[in-house]
């Protein structure tokens, strides 16, 4: 082959390669090295600790607890004893002056009636007897007598009355009351068995209240 025909064929080999390129330039891409890629490093954020908020408690509503009243029990009834002869002394003394007018207690404060004796005997001219045998468990005792007198004779009414220990028949305290009224007496007898003696002389009906300072019977009575 001569030099000017092989000119000729590499000019048409290159002819063909540059018409192809041109058609189809991704043809290149495969004969091209692949391009390193560097990879992107990931940067974790740190998730931050959380800080724990401190609580404050707040504190219940403190209710205060009521303090108990002790239950005032209601007053029991004395009756008159139905076997006198037995008891140590079963009269009155023949003078009551000695026992002067109504006593007065002076501490003041409220009262509770513990015990009581009750009685109506209208139309009875005379009357009396004595108690049945009771006990004070408090350091003061206030006696209290209301007296009603005979609707037909008033002028007539007496009314007498003492407290006597029940181990010798001694006189603790007594009271007189005429016509009709309310008499008061103060006595100091606690933790021995008492009786009271009565006498009525045209009297329709009286009540005997034993009564203590309320400060006393709280701190003495048994629940």
């Amino acid at each position: 082959m001569e030099s000017g025909d092989l000119v000729t064929f590499v000019v048409g080999i290159a002819i063909v390669v540059l018409v192809a390129v041109l058609a189809n330039p991704q043809a290149l891409s495969g004969l091209q090295p692949s391009p390193t890629v560097t990879p992107t490093p990931i940067m974790l954020t740190p998730v931050p600790t959380p800080v724990p908020v401190p609580v404050t408690a707040t504190p219940a509503p403190v209710v205060a607890t009521p303090t108990p009243q002790p239950t005032i029990a209601p007053p029991y009834r004395i009756y008159y004893t139905d076997n006198p002869l037995s008891y140590p002394s079963f009269t009155l003394p023949a003078d009551m002056t000695p026992f002067g007018a109504s006593d007065v207690y002076l501490e003041g404060g409220p009262m509770v009636t513990f015990a009581y004796f009750v009685d109506n005997r209208t139309g009875l001219t005379h009357s009396g007897g004595l108690s049945q045998k009771f006990s004070i468990p408090y350091p003061i005792v206030i006696i209290n007598a209301t007296v009603t007198a005979s609707a037909q004779n008033p002028q007539y009414g007496d009314f007498r009355m003492v407290l006597c220990y029940a181990t010798n028949g001694t006189v603790i305290t007594g009271m007189e009351i005429l016509n009709q009224g309310s008499e008061i007496r103060v006595a100091q007898a606690a933790n021995t068995d008492l009786y009271m003696i009565i006498s009525t002389t045209y009297i329709d009906g009286y009540q005997i209240d034993l009564m203590t300072p309320k400060r006393y019977y709280d701190t003495y009575t048994k629940r």
